[in-house]
């Protein structure tokens, strides 16, 4: 079990650097990040499916995806200059907290 959640957090860590590369990849027309973000991809999935073998669907999908939105806009205002708000603040809370409650509970 313990395995399939450090799958899970491989495809999401691979999913986060793939999503983060795109707007440098400007419409895929540049190389490096165009190669990283499907690279990266690739290897996002071929990671979620193997932790799949061992997990919940619906849970690991949601854990995978919630991570990865929370993620993103932080990588967003970090590294690419764009704003974040405390309503999407607050809304970015919500999202974990509704995904720990997921994973305790559902």
């Amino acid at each position: 079990m313990i395995a399939a959640y450090l799958l899970l957090a491989a495809s999401v860590t691979l999913e986060i650097v793939a999503t983060s590369t795109l707007p440098a990849s400007q419409g895929f027309t540049k190389l490096k990040p165009s190669l990283v973000s499907i690279i990266g991809y690739a290897a996002c999935f071929f990671c979620f499916g193997h932790a799949l073998s061992s997990l919940n669907l619906g849970i690991a999908y949601a854990t995978w995806g919630a991570v990865g939105t929370v993620a993103t806009p932080i990588v967003g205002y970090l590294f690419y200059k764009q704003r974040v708000t405390k309503i999407g603040l607050f809304a970015l809370v919500l999202i974990i907290g509704s995904v720990v409650v997921l994973n305790l509970y559902g």
